[in-house]
């Protein structure tokens, strides 16, 4: 009953106990009804409305004061405007999967399994051993998915590509810095505020740094560069990528006979370049793109 003012509250069950899981949108209690495209702003006005209005929600449902519940998971969040969300979901996934990751759904072309599911729409990431993982996907698409959804709010998400990483419990005490997770509008403020340092870091160890070059045109560039090792293992990177439809397996099978040095070079030499190992294909009728971190203006 208070889902349409933001707080869904699910009751859990544990092998000696229960708990009580609030899942929360920031926007939705600030305006106190469903908002789905729009982000939260880390204005502390806002925030002032956010927390009583969460505190109301949480009197009626009998739950007692805010500061019993502690953060569990955070979800931090970007939106960029692009005119062809899907081509750069196409893109991250030629990224390939980091070390330490695995793809968070199966491939929707996946024939193991007997009923596949159809995540064209984004790009999902989870780590192998830290609670943490990423997401990429085309707003506007993820909504027809959603039988909640309006047409006003697909219509608002057009065009529209969302970046997000979620920190869980440990991440948010590691990396944050937050030992105590009991909930207060001035921790939630903090977290807001360390929203872009979290998905700098995220977007620079999942997604290759540089402008998305079609192969012709990379090629020509790495011309004008003057003639060096680093050189000729970029080229040779970018083609692999190309080849092998993953930058992370052509890099892995580049470095295999490089010493660390080696491999530190070349990944100063391609930051440098400007030039992402991940080209774009011969029939998108383009010869480049903004890379993620500009897009969402997350460049290091």
């Amino acid at each position: 009953m208070y889902a349409q003012k933001g707080v869904t509250i699910n009751l859990r069950a544990a092998v000696n106990c229960g708990f009580i899981k609030l899942t929360i949108n920031l926007n939705s209690v600030l305006y106190a009804e469903p908002q789905r495209v729009v982000l939260f702003c880390p204005d502390k006005n806002y925030l002032g409305i956010f927390d009583r209005n969460l505190r109301e929600i949480l009197r009626d449902a009998g739950l007692g004061g805010a500061e019993k519940f502690e953060f569990s998971r955070v979800d931090f969040s970007a939106n960029a405007k692009v005119d062809d969300p899907l081509a750069y979901i196409a893109l991250a996934r030629k990224s390939g999967v980091p070390n330490g990751y695995q793809e968070t759904y199966p491939r929707f072309d996946n024939k193991k399994r007997n009923k596949p599911i159809k995540y064209a729409y984004s790009f999902d990431l989870t780590h192998n051993r830290e609670d943490y993982a990423v997401t990429l996907y085309s707003k506007a698409d993820q909504l027809k998915d959603d039988r909640n959804a309006e047409l006003r709010d697909i219509q608002d998400a057009q065009r529209l590509l969302r970046f997000e990483a979620k920190y869980g419990a440990p991440m948010l005490k590691t990396y944050i810095g937050m030992h105590d997770l009991h909930y207060s509008k001035e921790k939630l403020y903090d977290l807001l505020s360390a929203s872009p340092s979290v998905l700098r870091r995220a977007m620079c160890s999942c997604f290759p740094e540089g402008t998305y070059y079609s192969l012709p045109a990379a090629r020509k560039r790495l011309d004008r560069a003057a003639q060096s090792k680093q050189r000729e293992r970029l080229l040779k990177w970018i083609e692999e990528t190309s080849r092998m439809n993953s930058a992370c397996k052509a890099r892995r099978k580049l470095c295999e006979g490089l010493s660390f040095s080696q491999r530190a070079a070349l990944m100063q030499f391609q930051r440098e370049s400007g030039i992402n190992p991940v080209t774009i294909g011969r029939d998108w009728k383009r010869q480049s793109l903004p890379s993620l971190q500009e897009v969402f203006e997350l460049e290091t």
